[in-house]
């Protein structure tokens, strides 16, 4: 079954913003609980920008986010964009999207924090079906070297594989939690990649969610 679209059109995004800072909704790391400091629900119904643009989390860290995609995607308003729902048991998170692509083509967002992190957040229905095959890849960076440094952990759900330390693939279809991963650095970082590949030549929309941002 073909993807449909859920996401609100009206309202354009303006930068820079404050999120809402919510202690009882939080991932747990090394640092113990971690609280949320970016909640993705305040972007509901509104366009992501598709330049660099900046907001600031609910500590005061300042956020830039720049959105970039291959040229094969074809996907129209979308690359980034806010979902006004509840996607398989997220409320309201980013989603990226493309339709009509060839193997390797990715929507890619960047974010880098003003400060170092050590980041929890999730991403949101990673599956596959007859007309897309989702794969992410998720890399931190820590200036001034800007290795890549690989999530310490992906807690991966049952429709979906981790295949390398840094990637994860869908399997099949599924519209429950069980689609979705939870990614965690230990390690700080100031910077983290986030690319959404079609891997398999498949023509129908696709899209993946990522969904708020925790650290300490």
């Amino acid at each position: 079954m073909v993807k449909t679209s859920a996401v609100a059109g009206a309202g354009l995004w303006v930068a820079p913003s404050v999120f809402t800072f919510d202690r009882a909704a939080a991932a747990v790391g090394s640092c113990g609980t971690k609280p949320r400091q970016v909640d993705m629900s305040d972007w509901a119904g509104n366009l992501l920008p598709t330049s660099p643009s900046s907001f600031f989390a609910a500590d005061g860290t300042e956020v830039w986010m720049s959105i970039d995609d291959s040229d094969g995607v074809q996907d129209g308003y979308w690359r980034m964009r806010a979902y006004n729902g509840t996607l398989n048991g997220r409320d309201d998170p980013a989603v990226t999207g493309m339709s009509n692509a060839t193997n390797g083509d990715a929507v890619t967002v960047t974010f880098t924090f003003s400060t170092p992190v050590q980041l929890s957040f999730h991403l949101v229905d990673v599956d596959a079906s007859g007309g897309w095959e989702d794969k992410v890849t998720v890399v931190g960076r820590l200036s001034p070297s800007g290795t890549n440094i690989d999530p310490d952990s992906m807690t991966t759900g049952s429709a979906n594989t981790q295949i390398t330390p840094n990637t994860v693939r869908g399997d099949f279809s599924s519209g429950s939690s069980n689609s979705n991963v939870e990614v965690d650095f230990q390690t700080p970082i100031d910077s983290v990649i986030i690319s959404h590949f079609d891997d398999t030549s498949r023509t129908a929309f696709q899209w993946i969610g990522i969904h708020d941002f925790h650290w300490c």
